[in-house]
């Protein structure tokens, strides 16, 4: 799967937080049902997501304090990382880097990069 195809997912799911009676046209992809998988499982696990967000945040940032878009890259990339077993973490996280950096500088990359790792080693010890 290639980033764009992970971009596309993100701003699925940030159309159906800003709309949530739309209808969400996913288009055509090679990775359709890879798309809608995450998409519906996102918002099914979102508490969870949360969650694992939170905890894996440094003290001086909080959840509630990071820009809508951001706070939902990470949670689907958390989702993969969690939930989609076959795809390795370097993938994964190498993939939302590349998403990141479409919408956003520097700083937030290395957030996501930081949080994504900090989740990637935490569920590679619970298993």
């Amino acid at each position: 799967m290639k980033s764009g195809t992970r971009t596309k997912l993100v701003q699925k799911i940030y159309e159906k937080t800003k709309n949530p009676d739309g209808v969400i046209d996913f288009g055509r992809d090679p990775y359709i049902r890879h798309i809608k998988k995450v998409f519906k499982g996102y918002f099914e696990q979102e508490e969870q997501l949360n969650e694992i967000l939170s905890r894996s945040l440094s003290a001086e940032i909080k959840q509630k304090n990071l820009d809508s878009l951001l706070n939902i890259i990470l949670k689907t990339s958390i989702y993969e990382l969690k939930f989609c077993e076959k795809i390795p973490f370097k993938v994964v996280i190498n993939q939302y880097l590349d998403v990141t950096a479409q919408f956003y500088g520097n700083d937030q990359k290395r957030l996501v990069n930081g949080v994504l790792d900090n989740v990637a080693k935490s569920l590679n010890s619970s298993n």
